[in-house]
């Protein structure tokens, strides 16, 4: 999944809205303070009518004051509403977890994951491609280990050659419009989701030939593990699994609230299909074998739930989408977020080089775009590798064929990268 594809979906807008509105949060003494000061001050109530011939008028100091606790008080009100205190639109609950493991009960709020001081990642560390890849309005990336696979925006897949370092020619899956379209690929083939249709497009690698497979509408994410296929309906809210055998649903699981902004993007491991539910502000787990939830993981506020993953030895990395910069560490033995990570400017779905977790860092055009490694240690970026002064950051990440290959999408090409050149964490 690429980082700069916008979720469109009325939710995640809203939300774009609600932070050019208002800030995303206010601090907490200010909010005590302004209260304090609002109920221990006299109230008074100014008519109207007072402002006649006849009527006294009030002392300029006590009016003054007055509309200062009334200011106060109705920042204290909004900033309650828009952090979820009580009204406005609130997220709603994800399908109630299995007994084991327990997942966090209730919203996160931003005040529980304070600021991490961590070493600046910048001067990045220039680093060298080995090669350029045409690659116009490229979108997403996917891999099964040994061949590449490129979707652009125009519905178009095309096969990577590592041996010649050009694309091959497109195969034609549907016309995408809004960017919501995923890809990955295994053994049975190269799956692809169309948004706009109810279509799962399956091709065959060897003779480049696509396979139309009626699933539902509104898919988006798309994840192939070989013994099965999982699709994420966002409205539907639910992930429907298919077998490649048959090329039929075999199984629905709810994941949360149907209507807009819902299921997203799908990962593997620790033994879990994961799945991003924005409109429940949480990351499903479910289990590949019984086919059950087995937590409803409550993402912080800070963070929209509606990212990729990457699973590192320990770790569960997943960031948001829409332009926010932040990421969220899960800790997969307790099911609970361990960390939240403000990187300086939105990312692409993480990555795992060299036993680390990597993004692309999008942070034109106040600085170069470079490629970041996260610490576990530090919860925090703790390095950058900048591979060329016009780097467009934001784009997918992937390790295939000995090297790492990342979308350059200001420059419509695919950058092919060393490994040798990411450090281990």
């Amino acid at each position: 999944m690429s980082g700069d594809r916008s979720d469109l979906d009325l939710g995640v807008l809203l939300g774009a809205w609600m932070d050019d509105a208002a800030p995303p949060s206010i601090p907490v003494p200010v909010l005590e303070e302004a209260f304090a000061r609002t109920m221990s001050s006299r109230q008074v109530r100014v008519y109207p009518w007072e402002r006649l011939a006849g009527r006294p008028r009030r002392a300029q100091g006590t009016t003054a004051f007055a509309l200062a606790a009334t200011a106060a008080l109705l920042v204290a009100v909004l900033a309650f509403g828009m952090l979820g205190g009580g009204f406005g639109v609130a997220p709603v609950p994800g399908p109630t977890p299995s007994p084991s493991p327990t997942p966090s009960p209730t919203a996160i709020p931003f005040s529980a994951f304070p600021p991490t001081p961590s070493p600046s990642p910048f001067p990045a560390t220039p680093i060298v491609p080995t090669a350029t890849v045409a690659a116009l309005k490229a979108q997403s990336l996917g891999t099964d280990g040994k061949a590449l696979w490129l979707l652009t925006e125009t519905g178009s897949v095309a096969r990577i050659d590592p041996a010649t370092n050009k694309a091959g020619a497109g195969i034609q899956t549907g016309g995408t419009t809004d960017l919501y379209n995923g890809i990955s690929v295994d053994k049975n083939g190269v799956w692809v989701t169309d948004w706009d249709t109810t279509t799962l497009f399956r091709i065959d690698p060897t003779t480049s030939k696509a396979k139309t497979i009626e699933v539902g509408p509104f898919l988006k994410g798309v994840l192939a593990t070989g013994s099965a296929v999982w699709v994420a309906a966002t409205h539907d809210g639910k992930v429907d699994r298919i077998d490649p055998a048959t090329n039929k649903v075999v199984a629905t699981i709810p994941v949360g609230p149907t209507g807009n902004s819902g299921p997203n993007w799908l990962g593997a491991g620790f033994g879990s299909i994961w799945v991003s539910v924005p409109n429940a502000s949480a990351v499903v787990r479910i289990d590949p074998t019984t086919n059950a939830v087995q937590a409803t993981i409550k993402i912080p506020v800070e963070v929209a739930a509606c990212g990729s993953f990457a699973f590192t030895a320990t770790d569960v990395w997943t960031q948001s989408c829409g332009g926010r910069p932040t990421m969220a560490r899960i800790d997969p033995a307790t099911n609970l977020v361990a960390a939240v990570i403000r990187p300086a400017g939105p990312v692409s779905g993480p990555n795992v080089i060299n036993g680390a977790a990597w993004v692309s860092v999008d942070t034109s055009p106040a600085a170069p775009s470079y490629l970041a490694r996260l610490s576990s240690r530090q919860d925090a970026v703790d390095l950058g590798l900048a591979p060329g002064p016009d780097f467009g950051g934001g784009g997918d990440l992937i390790v295939v064929a000995g090297s790492a290959w990342v979308i350059d999408g200001g420059n419509d090409r695919v950058l092919r990268l060393p490994l040798a050149d990411f450090p281990p964490g």
